[in-house]
């Protein structure tokens, strides 16, 4: 469940007001243009843009009724839940959080 999402890069807003249930056993696509927004909306189901300095996420994502964004959420287990496919190879720093 996502609900009120906004994701900025520093000052400027990439997602605004993003509202979505995702059920589960089912495919759900994302489709659109270059640039507007469906990595960054990827990433904040897996809480990728953590790595991502001056970032900021407002609003809610919820897996199984838990808030994927509060403090003490395992993020080891959330990216073992939610997996991402990438068109091109990607590296991602490790970050001990």
């Amino acid at each position: 469940m996502i609900r009120k999402l906004d994701f900025y890069y520093e000052n400027s807003q990439a997602l605004n007001h993003i509202e979505m249930d995702i059920e589960p056993q089912k495919v759900t696509a994302l489709i659109g243009p270059s640039g507007c927004g469906k990595s960054t909306f990827l990433r904040c189901l897996n809480r990728m843009n953590d790595t991502i300095p001056k970032t900021r996420v407002i609003g809610e994502v919820k897996l199984d009724g838990e808030d994927i964004y509060h403090p003490d959420y395992d993020l080891t287990d959330l990216r073992r839940r939610v997996g991402m496919v990438f068109q091109k190879t990607q590296s991602f720093p490790q970050i001990n959080f």
